[in-house]
């Protein structure tokens, strides 16, 4: 029976590789009840259990030409949802770091309504900072930041090396850092890493 489940999954992502939408709709029935388990088992908040199917279903159908070649659909898929799943977690995790720095910081200073301008003024300058990197440095620096992209996946996307992506990712950080020193904030570059 497995092997039967199994080589109808096969069956349907080499369709989804030619682009079968309606191959793509039975394999998402098929999956979210399987994924809901795990997805809530890592991350541990129900409320982000639908974002992340749906993230993991959208990473599929992005890169569907290589689904024709997976030989264990199941685990593909199960490791591409636990994959969404930690960069959530990151995420995650380091959007705690930056709130829980930021009210250390509000409780030992003296002025909370100062400090809330000069961070909205640092946000300001940082996206400025952004502005004036290359067209490249920007992409990568999105695909990194906003979308949690990793190294790798960001490689593999504009089809360049992880070297490369690696020190566009180093250089564009530290042009951001050198331009809000110019303006007066001297951020670290570990700072400037989490915060941006």
């Amino acid at each position: 029976m497995k092997s039967n489940l199994l080589y109808g999954d096969k069956e349907l992502l080499k369709k989804i590789a030619d682009g079968d939408e309606h191959a793509f709709s039975s394999l998402y029935r098929a999956y979210v009840p399987r994924l809901i388990p795990l997805v809530k088992s890592m991350t541990k908040d129900e409320g982000l259990v639908k974002e992340v199917i749906q993230d993991t279903f959208t990473r599929l159908w992005l890169q569907r030409e290589r689904l024709a070649e997976v030989e264990y659909p199941h685990t593909y898929i199960l490791r591409v949802a636990s994959y969404v799943c930690v960069n959530y977690i990151r995420r995650s995790a380091i959007g705690v770091r930056i709130m829980h720095e930021m009210e250390r910081r509000t409780s030992e200073e003296t002025n909370p309504t100062e400090d809330s301008i000069a961070l909205k003024d640092l946000e300001r300058i940082i996206r400025d900072g952004i502005s004036q990197l290359t067209n490249s440095q920007r992409n990568i620096y999105r695909l990194s930041r906003e979308e949690g992209l990793t190294i790798p996946e960001i490689a593999e996307r504009l089809g360049i090396s992880p070297n490369t992506v690696k020190n566009t990712l180093v250089t564009s950080l530290k042009s951001i850092r050198e331009y809000a020193k110019k303006a007066g904030y001297p951020i670290t570059l570990f700072f400037c890493w989490i915060f941006i």
